[in-house]
């Protein structure tokens, strides 16, 4: 059904915990697109007005997601974002790893509309 030859995403935890049901799967994605949305939204947003509490609580509401999604390249980030928002520390370097966040949600997002196009064409 679904190909892996993605680089950011990997949906085997997806599959499983759908029991590989193609209707769940598109719906769970369709709802982290929406989220990943939310969260750059929050990102772009929120960071340049250090509004911690926010951004971490946006950071901690997407962590699941990372770890459902196979998403390895952002695991550590997340984390280490989720405690400098929290204990408001290193924000000397957060704004670099917010960067990255932005460059990696963006390939993801595009794994993710590729899959449910092919699903969709299946």
């Amino acid at each position: 059904m679904i190909k892996s030859n993605n680089q950011y995403i990997n949906l085997d935890v997806l599959k499983e915990s759908t029991f590989d049901d193609a209707s769940i799967i598109k719906e769970i994605m369709e709802l982290f697109l929406e989220i990943i949305d939310e969260y750059v939204e929050t990102l772009t947003y929120q960071f340049p007005n250090k509004n911690w509490d926010l951004l971490f609580k946006a950071t901690h509401k997407i962590k699941p997601n990372i770890n459902m999604f196979g998403i390895s390249k952002l695991e550590s980030t997340i984390l280490e974002l989720e405690s400098n928002f929290k204990n408001e520390q290193n924000l000397d370097t957060t704004n670099t790893l917010v960067t990255y966040c932005f460059s990696v949600f963006k390939e993801v997002k595009r794994e993710i509309q590729t899959e449910l196009k092919s699903m969709n064409d299946e």
